[in-house]
């Protein structure tokens, strides 16, 4: 059984830059420090660095690495693998056994890519891959698959994050607020979804939309204070949230829009927090956000008159069923997380821990 002396390698990015990934990766780090003692390789922020780092962990490991170790791996996105290769041939000279999680859903999306492709080579079935769910793992196997012996395995985010919200108990007005909170630039949907919000206005429609997140494009930032001041008090941008800023728009919101147009996209964790607080969600299929919905009749389809008349039919239907739909919404989270959990214990039961024991780590993480 894994404990204080198994040595699990933890190659992966920590720290800066900030990214969903990040924030992912220092969960697991905490995770993974109560199945064994961990051995930290960063694996750089800047393109400087992740050159640097290129070359100096496969050094460690293979200076360091024995037999019986565990190694966990985050590879980095976009050109960043190509320096991450030197690691995996390092590993594939030792012929030892690793895990490759990924994050981002760009290799599939344009793929095949030809440094995702190499990885699988030079891993010649050492790599258990990590996806988010399933339908990325079949895709992802589809077109990366070299070897027999690789392994191809689901771990949704949403085991790793805390259930954290609750039903609103406020007394609702007329007006439905619909709201939308991400690091807000053009790929997340900004410009479309205030596109679609011109669109239901002709319609007299009693609701508002609120944006929460940084703008860091001013120019973007420059539309969204134009289309607030036009938008007769029906628009609000509320700037950066965290903490109990977060928890008041999420405990607001009646109605969750992300009209993401990011390749990256796969498995957003803002649909589950808005489901945490009873809030419907509409999006669009777009990485794994099809199985994270309640129901198909909540996909967009990216075509801003029909997403306009969708989200006018889902403002009504939401106000209509203020009574019932949160409790539903809630009870969806909730399985999702269930699920995801299970994943999780399957996970961390490959690291030779027990399953009463990896459900204790999960807790000590969700409830943080």
């Amino acid at each position: 059984m894994a404990g204080p002396k198994t040595k699990i390698w933890l190659v992966a990015q920590c720290d800066e830059p900030i990214s969903g990934q990040t924030v992912f990766n220092q969960l697991m780090r905490t995770c993974l420090s109560d199945c064994g003692q961990i051995e930290h390789l960063p694996i750089g922020g800047t393109t400087v660095q992740k050159i640097g780092r290129g070359l100096l962990n496969p050094l460690i490991l293979l200076a360091r690495l024995r037999s019986g170790d565990i190694v966990y791996t985050s590879p980095p996105g976009q050109m960043g693998l190509w320096f991450f290769l030197v690691t995996v041939l390092v590993l594939r000279l030792r012929g030892h056994p690793f895990y490759a999680h990924h994050h981002s859903y760009r290799a599939i999306a344009i793929g095949p890519l030809p440094q995702v492709r190499l990885m699988g080579k030079l891993g010649a079935g050492l790599i258990t891959h990590i996806l988010l769910c399933d339908k990325m793992r079949d895709e992802y196997e589809n077109l990366y698959r070299v070897n027999d012996k690789e392994r191809f395995i689901t771990l949704p985010n949403a085991a790793f994050f805390s259930r954290s919200g609750s039903l609103s108990g406020q007394e609702r007005g007329p007006r439905v607020t619909v709201g939308h909170m991400s690091v807000m630039t053009v790929e997340k949907g900004v410009p479309y979804l205030l596109e679609m919000w011109k669109h239901l206005a002709l319609n007299d429609l009693d609701a508002e939309l609120v944006l929460a997140g940084p703008i860091p494009d001013p120019e973007l930032e420059k539309q969204v204070r134009e289309a607030v001041e036009q938008s007769n008090g029906t628009l609000k941008w509320m700037g950066p949230v965290a903490g109990q800023a977060k928890k008041d728009f999420l405990e607001h919101t009646e109605l969750f829009v992300l009209p993401t147009q990011l390749i990256d996209e796969a498995d957003p964790l803002v649909l589950l927090e808005a489901y945490n607080f009873g809030a419907a969600v509409l999006a669009p299929d777009r990485g794994c956000i099809r199985s994270r919905l309640i129901s198909t009749d909540w996909l967009m389809s990216m075509d801003v008159e029909k997403d306009a008349t969708l989200l006018l039919e889902k403002v009504t239907q939401v106000r209509n069923e203020r009574m019932t739909l949160p409790s539903l919404l809630l009870e969806h989270a909730t399985a999702l997380q269930e699920n995801a959990e299970k994943s999780a214990e399957n996970f961390f039961g490959e690291f030779g821990v027990s399953q009463d024991y990896a459900r204790d780590v999960l807790k000590k993480i969700t409830a943080a």
